[in-house]
């Protein structure tokens, strides 16, 4: 890195650059950004923090926060750029957020920080426009920082021109917070409260730099250099451990395009996180560690040691990137004669892999992952789900899928008109068969006392206590009697986003007789379904002949080792 003289305690400085490096080519998914607006006086913000981090946790490397302290209940943390980013999403009322500056609610780009996880769910879903990169390079001894972003279009991108911005965020900031003890205090520690996500600073300024050139194969390179001052505002800014860049597109000064956190570079490869790497409409588990690559080289041949034993994935991670790695796998294939609990864990430790011909050791880089924690209750049918709502039914939701078919049987949204009432639901699939019961309250206060599942004898089988709710994912119910409700839809493309799978491309596309499906999945079923969800053609190979369909638009879904993807391709 060449020499930068610097002159004052905070300086920040941009520079062009010409060549792109790091970032992908490929077409990618949209991940997600929340901007939680908060303050250390709001007594119920806590609960948006659990809802927010309860989405980080359900999508690691896929969605990134940014607390946001601002207005009257902001009594510490706040900085110059809140107001107007409050503004802009019309807060009423603490805590807010929004999720990508998306309008899901009728022009409205403010939600309750506990819809995140449905609404990420939806943006998740869908193609970006753009493909965001970043790595920062931070100096202790002299607190310098440079982030370097590689933008790139796989298409056009929307609108006349693009906003590139760069967010400054601390961790583990410990202090009060009115309401924790009561609405999250799992987050405490020693009497303390552990705030996270907390904005610093905006190295863009108030809407970011302009991308004027956002046709399809373009590049947008940049970087900047920022001196960290000892304290921001009344933080001060110790633990540089604590701090993380993260790096976001908008389509003019609303809709997020994309957004990442920046790769810290440094001189080996570590372990960022572990996943279950389950999905949607299925009973089987791939676990997988994502690896980050840190260096200026690619690395390949990694070397694991996977509860105890030695084992080498054979995948090279390019500079300044991850990639993920599946460590196990595990399906549930055998019901339970009344309920079973299940659940694994797997022990992973990176310890090596090979750059420049040599091989490189990594020490202290390990981690656990716990995956297949499921209850199933096998019962006869008709089922009956019992709800009692206190003061906001609308804030909850709850779908039935049905696990051999992917269809949807039940989707149901509390109405205002249930307030205090308690509704009996039955639950009557067409087919015998196993079913995903999941439910959610958005604001984790739309229920109260308990949700119960009884049987056609009435016998009870699940029984939860409805405080701190806001999704249950893992229950499932093997229904042994073929019932009289059918499907109300399918549950197309809409996989588990924890489920990650190596980079993928089909071709052609359009295509007119045989669609191509890139190697490196290790490929279980391809299934070509029309728009309302039936299935045209399969293959159990890299190859679906779709000749005898007719043009139009359908969906691909690939169900491999890694999980499910999907993609719209054209039959011409």
């Amino acid at each position: 890195m060449r020499k930068i003289i610097l002159s004052a305690s905070m300086l920040l400085m941009t520079f062009a650059m010409s060549a792109q490096t790091f970032v992908s080519t490929r077409p990618s998914s949209r991940n997600v950004l929340i901007e939680e607006f908060t303050g250390v006086s709001c007594q119920y913000c806590p609960m948006g923090h659990k809802a927010t981090d309860f989405t980080l946790k359900s999508f690691p490397g896929r969605a990134f926060a940014i607390n946001i302290h601002q207005g009257v209940f902001a009594s510490q943390y706040a900085t110059q750029w809140g107001n107007a980013l409050a503004n802009q999403a019309s807060v009423q009322g603490y805590p807010s957020s929004t999720l990508n500056r998306h309008s899901f609610n009728s022009g409205s780009i403010q939600i309750d920080p506990g819809q995140a996880y449905p609404c990420a769910l939806q943006i998740m879903d869908q193609e970006s426009p753009v493909n965001v990169a970043a790595t920062v390079d931070l100096d202790p001894a002299t607190r310098l920082m440079v982030v370097k972003v590689e933008v790139y279009y796989p298409g056009n991108g929307p609108g006349n021109f693009n906003m590139l911005n760069v967010a400054l965020v601390q961790n583990n900031v410990m202090g009060n917070q009115t309401g924790a003890s009561q609405y999250y205090p799992e987050n405490m520690v020693n009497g303390q409260y552990r705030h996270m996500h907390i904005l610093r600073h905006l190295l863009t300024g108030q809407w970011g730099d302009t991308i004027h050139n956002i046709t399809a194969g373009s590049f947008f390179t940049k970087e900047y250099a920022y001196v960290v001052p000892q304290q921001i505002g009344d933080l001060a800014v110790s633990n540089f451990d604590d701090l993380s860049v993260l790096v976001f597109v908008c389509q003019d000064k609303k809709e997020v395009l994309n957004v990442c956190e920046a790769i810290r570079k440094s001189d080996k490869a570590y372990i960022a996180y572990g996943d279950k790497g389950g999905y949607e409409c299925s009973l089987d588990y791939h676990p997988f560690v994502s690896v980050v690559n840190p260096t200026d080289k690619p690395i390949s041949d990694l070397r694991f040691e996977i509860n105890g034993s030695t084992i080498v994935r054979r995948k090279t991670i390019s500079p300044y990137t991850s990639d993920t790695v599946q460590v196990a796998s595990y399906t549930i294939a055998d019901m339970p004669a009344n309920h079973q609990q299940y659940g694994e864990t797997v022990n992973v430790r990176l310890t090596g892999y090979t750059t420049d011909g040599s091989q490189v050791s990594v020490s202290d880089n390990a981690l656990s992952v716990d995956y297949a924690n499921v209850d199933i209750y096998t019962a006869a049918g008709p089922l009956n789900l019992s709800i009692k709502y206190d003061n906001y039914p609308q804030e909850v939701s709850f779908s039935l899928s049905g696990i051999a078919d992917c269809q949807y049987y039940y989707r149901v949204v509390g109405n205002s008109n249930d307030m205090g009432r308690t509704i009996n639901f039955t639950l009557s699939p067409t087919n015998a068969g196993v079913y995903r019961l999941k439910l959610i309250d958005v604001g984790a206060d739309g229920l109260n006392g308990t949700v119960t599942v009884t049987d056609a004898d009435n016998n009870t089988l699940f029984s939860r206590n409805a405080k701190d709710l806001m999704v249950w994912d893992n229950y499932y119910f093997n229904i042994t009697t073929p019932g009289t409700d059918g499907p109300i839809g399918t549950v197309v493309g809409i996989e588990e986003p924890n489920a990650q799978t190596a980079e993928w491309n089909v071709w052609p596309n359009p295509v007119s007789n045989v669609l191509h499906i890139s190697d490196g999945l290790d490929i279980r079923r391809v299934e070509v379904l029309d728009l309302s969800g039936r299935v045209q053609a399969t293959s159990t190979g890299s190859e679906v002949n779709v000749s005898s369909l007719s043009a139009g638009l359908y969906i691909l879904r690939v169900i491999s080792s890694e999980g499910i993807i999907s993609k719209k391709i054209i039959k011409q």
